[in-house]
């Protein structure tokens, strides 16, 4: 478990700094191509929730994702699995979530947004991790419900 918690310390460190770097050394809605075409830094704020998605103040979006993050929290705990792929993917989810919803949201009242990848809506380190530590944890209850019991086979002689 202490594994999962210096995911969530290296996350909530990389968002913060990467963060705090745009917001220094770009101008609010700049872009600077880093793959021309594909990939740029666009330094937007963004009021919503991750990819921008309600992006308008609701204290009632904001106590329900912290309670989310609550709720993710005590199931890390409950949760006995020593494995390091769910520890990692729990951790890229807290971390993330931590860093948008209870750092730069309360604080700034909006998330800093940096990377832009063709058409898809700007986001930043903390998004990434969420998506990834989601997609993980889906790939280990996946294994875990389909791939985890061993076979057995009705057809030996």
């Amino acid at each position: 478990m202490i594994f999962q918690w210096i995911v969530v310390l290296i996350v909530i460190s990389v968002d913060q700094l990467t963060k705090y770097l745009v917001s220094t050394r770009m101008v609010l809605w700049e872009s600077v191509p880093v793959v021309k075409g594909v990939v740029n830094l666009f330094y937007v704020r963004n009021t919503g929730v991750g990819f921008s998605l309600l992006a308008f103040k609701n204290d009632f979006v904001e106590y329900l994702t912290l309670a989310i993050i609550g709720g993710i929290i005590i199931f890390s705990f409950l949760w006995k699995e020593k494995s390091l792929f769910f520890r990692l993917s729990v951790g890229l989810l807290i971390g993330g979530a931590l860093s948008n919803n209870a750092i730069s949201r309360p604080i700034f009242g909006y998330v800093v947004d940096f990377i832009q990848i063709g058409w898809w809506p700007v986001f930043n380190v903390a998004d990434s991790c969420v998506v990834a530590g989601a997609i993980g944890l889906g790939i280990y209850f996946l294994r875990r419900s389909y791939g985890g019991k061993p076979q057995i086979n009705r057809h030996q002689s």
